[in-house]
């Protein structure tokens, strides 16, 4: 382990006993960093060996086994206590599950969200203050391709979906104190796709989306030398592409046009011809503004609204 990329740095990552945030760890061990594994403590034995792993190959490690539902804020603490420092997070750990909504019992909906979102924000809370008081760093949060549709599993599309929203949102409160986040939406074989119910499809991504394939790009969004925040990845086999959120002109009719008015001319409100990607919610209210001949500045950063 020769790398330098993250020489001197602690880094976290959830879910680190096996796939994705195994080979991420891994990686970033082989980097030079100092890596926290996370996961459950039932996960205790695989954890324990992807830390022998490392250490075996010189790298720096070491495992925490806190539920991330019970005590969020483990392994921060343990990366203060372990290390003295942190300067990323990887939030990899997730969960799936399957159900229509008028099926899924609620209980396993809100275990579900709070697996995929309350516990990466709980992370983060803990972490956000180590970020600003040091002015700077760096997060990777776990999305999926999922939330461009897909039937049978709205649970976890809704949960990415939010993860999403988190990663826009705190790249904005995060920019003037240095700190980016991103997230990226991965493409491999898992334990998660394994239980896809199509043998074919898996093999498929055994063989040509291995998890380690992903790591490389997700160590440089974590690294210091990022340069997006707020931004969300589509990553796996090698392959990395920007995913975006966009906006189009649409068609302009008025405030007082009839339904029948805005039917006829849906092709329009659907062209995605002069599709912009705007840096914040108030550029697109911006546009809308000019659309309506009523004038509203919109450049540079978002206003700040918080409430404190």
């Amino acid at each position: 382990m020769t790398g330098t990329l993250f020489q001197d740095q602690v880094v976290v990552v959830t879910g680190a006993s096996r796939g994705l945030g195994r080979a991420y760890a891994v990686a970033l061990a082989g980097a030079g960093a100092r890596v926290v594994l996370n996961d459950r403590p039932d996960e205790g034995r695989a954890l324990e060996a992807v830390v022998a792993q490392i250490a075996a190959a010189g790298g720096q490690a070491c495992p925490d086994q806190h539920d991330l539902l019970d005590h969020p804020a483990g392994p921060v603490e343990t990366a203060l206590a372990r290390f003295g420092r942190l300067d990323a997070v990887i939030n990899n750990a997730g969960a799936t599950g399957g159900g229509t909504v008028d099926r899924m019992p609620a209980g396993d909906f809100d275990r579900l969200m709070a697996v995929n979102v309350s516990a990466a924000v709980g992370v983060l809370r803990a972490a956000w203050p180590v970020f600003e008081r040091q002015r700077y760093g760096r997060v990777v949060n776990t999305a999926s391709g999922s939330v461009l549709g897909l039937p049978g599993c709205f649970a976890y599309q809704t949960s990415k979906a939010a993860v999403i929203g988190l990663t826009r949102a705190l790249a904005q409160d995060g920019a003037p104190l240095g700190i980016r986040v991103n997230a990226v939406s991965p493409i491999a074989h898992t334990r998660m796709t394994a239980d896809i119910p199509d043998p074919a499809f898996v093999d498929f991504l055994r063989r040509h989306f291995p998890p380690e394939a992903a790591a490389p790009f997700v160590l440089a969004l974590a690294s210091r030398d990022v340069p997006c925040s707020g931004e969300l990845f589509s990553v796996g086999g090698g392959v990395a592409a920007r995913v975006t959120l966009g906006i189009v002109p649409g068609a302009v009719l008025g405030p007082t046009a009839s339904p029948e008015r805005w039917l006829a001319r849906f092709d329009d409100v659907m062209d995605l011809a002069g599709q912009q990607v705007p840096p914040h919610a108030m550029a697109e209210v911006a546009l809308r503004a000019q659309q309506i001949g009523a004038a509203l500045a919109a450049d540079g950063d978002a206003p700040d609204w918080s409430r404190t």
